[in-house]
């Protein structure tokens, strides 16, 4: 079994992959002194991005505790697939499906492509389950979404019609005392494509909270 070595994971929630730039502090990175790694053929590696998969008992057998963690006594069964130009780490159950995923640093999948060359392609076998939901929106952008999703409910939960007009007219530039109506148009543009406007009205949001302590 080939390996590699001292390499940063970032196990999305959910099959979730985000992209090294957007990486946050918060996120519980894991540095990997030890991985297997597999060469695999752009049809598989294509099928984990865009698929929930399962893969066969064997290859849980193979990988099971051969990942270590620096620092960390815990085992999990992660391994990388590559198809020489394009690196995932992939996260499975004892069952054998997978329950996270990691993109790498550009570094990392560089040296990964340059080691390709001398390995051979392996057949994993798998089962492809239900698709990934579409994600065309950057992380950060979900994150402004949701919680002003989340700030504009409890507003609306607990009457605070004050500071639902005022968010309203941060956010659209315009009056309106029908609360219904604001509450509505609010839901319903979060619905819509990323604009500026919600990220003043997420600064307004946190920029309250702040002001509270």
């Amino acid at each position: 079994m080939y390996y590699y070595y001292d390499v940063l994971l970032n196990f999305g929630i959910d099959g979730e992959l985000y992209e090294f730039y957007e990486w946050e502090e918060e996120d519980n990175v894991e540095f990997i002194k030890k991985i297997p790694l597999f060469r695999v053929s752009l049809d598989c590696l294509k099928d984990t991005l865009k698929y929930k998969t399962k893969f066969d008992s064997s290859l849980v057998e193979q990988i099971k505790e051969k990942t270590i963690v620096k620092r960390s006594t815990e085992s999990l069964n992660t391994f990388l697939i590559s198809d020489s130009k394009n690196t995932l780490a992939l996260e499975v159950n004892e069952e054998g499906k997978v329950i996270s995923r990691s993109k790498l640093l550009p570094s990392d999948e560089l040296n990964i492509s340059e080691v390709m060359f001398t390995m051979r392609e392996s057949t994993l076998h798998y089962e492809k389950l239900e698709k990934y939901p579409s994600i065309t929106t950057l992380r950060q952008e979900r994150k402004i979404k949701k919680l002003i999703q989340q700030e504009i409910d409890t507003l609306y939960e607990e009457n605070n019609t004050s500071k639902l007009k005022y968010l309203y007219y941060e956010w659209f530039n315009k009056n309106n005392d029908n609360i219904e109506e604001i509450y509505k148009e609010m839901a319903s543009s979060l619905q819509k494509e990323y604009n500026d406007n919600l990220s003043v009205v997420y600064d307004f949001i946190k920029l309250s909270y702040h002001n509270m302590h």
